[in-house]
């Protein structure tokens, strides 16, 4: 039963943190956009920027269909990322005495850097997320890649010390 309960405040936890990660993130890029689109003398009212919110975190949440017919979403890509990230971050802190919090912040931050770069790659040099194209908008993207990661550490001890 402990076993049982483990596993589910794991699962809670990532999709917890998974989900904060996605939010973060399309909201840093809308914002990224928007301010944009301000410094070229646009108006972006309080209404254009809370629909645009809506909108793009509706967006990265909804399925895109991709050549293969596989249905695919910015949230999935983001979940996949940090599943693989925090297993092998798991799998090196059974051999090595790490820190927690510092190695899922880790973890986070370079499996967002990994799965950028991955993206430029497939697709020629051409970054598809428009707040990661200068340099700190690539940090700001990894960071928040970073919160996710302490926010998944702090959310599994919380289950962890409750479910004792």
């Amino acid at each position: 039963m402990l076993l049982m309960k483990r596993f589910i405040g794991a699962g809670v936890s990532f999709f917890l943190s998974v989900s904060f990660v996605c939010i973060f993130i399309i909201s840093q890029n809308t914002l990224w956009n928007l301010f944009w689109l301000q410094s070229q003398n646009f108006d972006i009212s309080f209404l254009i920027l809370f629909s645009s919110l809506a909108h793009d975190i509706k967006g990265g949440v909804s399925p895109i269909i991709l050549q293969w017919g596989i249905p695919i979403s910015f949230y999935t890509v983001i979940c996949i990322t940090l599943l693989l990230a925090f297993i092998i971050t798991f799998l090196i802190r059974l051999r090595f005495p790490i820190n927690s919090k510092f190695s899922y912040a880790i973890a986070g931050f370079t499996s967002m850097y990994v799965m950028m770069s991955l993206i430029i790659m497939k697709y020629d040099g051409i970054v598809l997320i428009s707040s990661a194209r200068e340099n700190f908008g690539l940090f700001v993207f990894c960071f928040i890649g970073l919160l996710g990661g302490f926010f998944f550490d702090t959310l599994i001890s919380n289950f962890l010390k409750r479910g004792n």
